[in-house]
């Protein structure tokens, strides 16, 4: 009888060097990415194309296949998180500013890569799919009223293994940011025009952040070997979902103020620890209204793009150690 894979982990670990996996032993040290609910849905193991090219010869209608170089889609893989590392690993350059930790774009040099292992396990055939040299290219931020906060970073890489390459962990991963407390409660505390006004927007009460970054793949050893360079970033995508109760937002959008600064904060359910999301200048794109007639507020759909964004987090505060073993920037 085949048992069937019923439990499973999903793990990361920081790389000492580009090209050479982390998690090698039963004992490797590595780290849980968060917490789950229903809304993050599936899990999405890293996989490789091994496509093949046809060709035919006059003689015979039947073709011949040539293998063709491997290619390593980007995968993404969405948790709540109890940390903000999730930010770190998109812009790169995480700060020791005790009693907290400011993350912001790195300039210069190459980000730290992780290996990234989903396991399947508690079956008769257990299996892992590990991917090597993985950087963040890409990330969405979900906060809603009600919920806990989401994130999908999704990821770039260079290397698959199995566990014909390592074997399965018998050690259990450290908690994210090796803390006990839980999750962020997804309500947004929006500050608008910050530095100016410094006005609340009440009312929000969602917001969508999506981050980009260009990458570049290398390949050499014919297709062997794959590096995987990120580059440029490009600007921030923030939608503010809300039933405004003032108009300085509207007004800013009307009159078309550039550079405003915005932030957004999240808290966990003990209201103390936090990430506040800093947004540097800021264009509103449009703001559409929908409502019953003489029924009420209208709901807005807020679409803004920012030049930036830049994180800080009380990680010390609600008892974070040892901060080089949980955030790194260039290597």
């Amino acid at each position: 009888m085949v048992v069937a894979n019923k439990t499973s982990k999903y793990v990361w670990a920081y790389q000492a060097a580009v090209g050479t996996a982390i998690i090698t032993a039963v004992n490797s040290l590595s780290y849980e990415f968060g917490e789950y609910n229903d809304e993050c849905g599936k899990w999405n193991a890293p996989y490789k194309e091994n496509n093949a090219n046809p060709s035919w010869v006059y003689s015979s209608r039947t073709p011949t296949l040539t293998d063709l170089e491997s290619k390593y889609p980007t995968f993404s893989h969405a948790f709540i998180p109890v940390t903000a590392q999730f930010l770190s690993w998109m812009l790169g350059y995480p700060t020791n500013t005790t009693p907290t930790v400011t993350i912001a774009t790195l300039d210069t040099g190459i980000k730290t890569p992780l290996t990234i292992r989903c396991e399947e396990l508690g079956g008769t055939n257990p299996q892992n799919a590990q991917a090597v040299d993985c950087y963040c290219v890409g990330l969405t931020i979900k906060g809603e009223q009600g919920s806990s906060l989401i994130v999908s970073p999704e990821f770039a890489w260079g290397k698959l293994e199995d566990i014909g390459d390592n074997p399965n962990l018998t050690t259990a991963p450290v908690a994210p940011g090796d803390l006990l407390t839980g999750p962020y409660n997804g309500d947004p505390r929006v500050v608008w025009d910050l530095g100016g006004d410094n006005v609340s927007l009440t009312g929000v009460w969602r917001f969508d952040v999506k981050c980009a970054q260009e990458f570049e793949i290398v390949t050499s050893d014919e297709g062997a070997t794959q590096s995987i360079y990120p580059g440029k970033m490009q600007p921030v995508q923030v939608i503010l979902s809300a039933v405004f109760l003032i108009n300085d937002g509207w007004d800013d959008y009307v009159d078309r103020k550039a550079a405003t600064n915005f932030t957004i904060q999240v808290k966990k359910h003990d209201a103390t620890s936090y990430i506040t999301l800093t947004f540097t200048n800021a264009r509103i794109i449009s703001i559409k209204k929908t409502g019953d007639r003489n029924k009420g507020h209208y709901g807005s759909v807020c679409a803004i793009i920012a030049e930036k964004v830049e994180g800080l987090s009380d990680w010390f505060t609600e008892g974070g150690t040892t901060f080089a073993d949980h955030w790194k920037a260039a290597l």
